[in-house]
């Protein structure tokens, strides 16, 4: 019997004797060969199969090519066994490649579909819940007439949308992060003053007398060269999580300058994570229990947002003793700490109490309403419309304090800081603004004023920031 074929960039391809099916691929082997017994035994007219070779090459290398080999039989004796067979072998290396590309793209694009559905389908449900409470609640507080019964129904509103604008957040962060636009901007951040800065606002999170919250400071004080409002983001994160979790004991917060690297902590004495649950902590939606209140996204988010600055995070943890994450960033050693200061050399306003007058700018009449609302007990207000109308009310009434919107008609809040401080270096404004990115409260500590609040307004934190900023820049006699 003779096999006749056409060959295709190798001639040996063409011809199917055992020292050619010695070279196929151990897996494709038994395949090849059986396909061929078939067609000469006459089980079959054609063979056409795909299959691996291995070619060893002059540096005795091994190379893989993928082949295409059809054969037929082309005459038969009278018995009807083949005499001649035709057929073709087809290097298809480069074809297999990019079957394997699309194939890989196809998988991703059907998994990235997946997991689309299934975020959408979770953030109805997150968004709803909190939601369903907001609207509930508020429709029934309308009709009730019980002082206590109302203050009951407001405080769930406001657990409600803090847990719904949390959410949001959440979402924005991971928004800005997966479609590449997440804007890190670092400088030098005197670490001790930060951490003393958080410790203040979460001690207002911290409901039970039996958890205590502290900053243990280190033993080597340190300014970083870093990106403050992402730290911040991811120590509150961790810490938020920690008081969520503990119901007696302590909170302990900190860090520690090793070698080349920063190590934050939040050590807690907490209900712990189950070992099975440890691996799986830092993916979206996790929730240790399905009653847990919170996202489910601040710890992926952490996570996400640490792969982007260089650094690493994790979990020590024993059920029913405690947690400590961690997480570690590059240290850069600050290049000019004269920024850090600023607040700090800056005079204090000297005022008689009972008369400290604040400028709210603000072009939203309900939004002036609500600032009225919250402060009106405890200060003067005075309301500007506008940014030059904000200016013109600074020279005239000299206030202490300047709450400034930032998007307003006529002149905006930041042209209009930049007016003021022409009259003066050392009181106090404020941003309080809809502008809510990372980015946006760069800009505003970028562009001279000395406090950032995002709306919607917190009536307690803006309280809070209002009597930090009074302790540490005002003396009232």
């Amino acid at each position: 019997m003779s096999i006749t074929g056409k060959e295709v960039e190798e001639e040996q391809l063409a011809v199917p004797d055992s020292q050619y099916f010695a070279k196929i691929f151990k897996e494709d082997r038994q395949r090849v060969e059986k396909a061929y017994q078939d067609l000469i035994e006459g089980r079959s007219e054609k063979v056409k199969e795909e299959y691996r070779i291995v070619n060893v090459q002059k540096n005795n290398l091994r190379k893989i090519d993928w082949v295409e080999a059809q054969a037929a039989v082309e005459t038969r004796d009278e018995n009807g066994k083949p005499l001649t067979l035709v057929g073709s072998s087809l290097v298809i290396t480069n074809r297999k490649k990019m079957e394997q590309e699309l194939t890989t793209a196809k998988d991703r694009a059907e998994e990235s579909n997946r997991l689309k559905s299934a975020f959408l389908a979770n953030m109805s449900h997150e968004i709803r819940t909190p939601l369903n409470a907001i609207v509930g609640f508020s429709g029934i507080l309308a009709s009730t007439e019980e002082e206590q019964e109302k203050q009951e129904y407001v405080s769930i509103i406001e657990n409600n949308n803090t847990l719904l604008l949390q959410l949001i957040s959440d979402i924005l962060d991971l928004s800005k992060i997966e479609a590449g636009t997440l804007d890190l901007k670092y400088s030098n951040v005197n670490l001790n003053a930060l951490m003393k800065e958080l410790e203040c606002g979460l001690l207002l999170r911290v409901k039970s007398n039996a958890v205590k919250l502290e900053f243990v400071e280190p033993a080597k004080p340190c300014i970083a060269h870093t990106e403050k409002n992402r730290l911040s983001q991811l120590m509150i994160n961790l810490v938020t999580n920690a008081i969520k979790f503990t119901q007696k004991g302590s909170i302990r917060f900190g860090y520690e300058l090793r070698e080349k690297e920063l190590y934050f902590y939040v050590a807690d004495t907490g209900c712990g994570i189950p070992k099975d649950k440890q691996q799986n902590i830092f993916g979206r939606f996790v929730k240790l229990n399905s009653f847990a209140q919170g996202t489910g996204l601040g710890l992926s988010i952490c996570k996400t947002l640490l792969e982007h600055m260089g650094g690493k995070i994790g979990v020590e943890s024993e059920e029913g003793q405690g947690s400590t994450f961690w997480f570690t960033l590059p240290y850069s050693s600050a290049v000019d700490v004269d920024k850090t200061r600023k607040q700090e050399d800056a005079q204090p306003i000297v005022v008689e109490k009972g008369k400290l007058t604040i400028l709210v700018a603000e072009d939203n009449a309900s939004n002036y309403k609500l600032f009225e609302s919250i402060l009106k007990f405890d200060y003067q207000l005075i309301h500007a419309w506008d940014g030059r109308e904000a200016v013109e009310m600074f020279r005239e009434h000299n206030p202490q304090i300047v709450l400034m919107d930032i998007n307003m008609p006529v002149m905006d809040g930041y042209e209009a800081t930049q007016e003021i401080r022409k009259y003066s270096a050392k009181t106090p404004i404020i941003a309080v603004t809809a502008f809510a990115y990372a980015s946006d409260e760069q800009k505003v500590m970028e562009s001279g004023f000395d406090g950032y609040m995002p709306k919607p307004i917190n009536a307690k934190q803006l309280k809070a920031q209002l009597i930090d900023i009074m302790q540490k820049r005002i003396i009232l006699l």
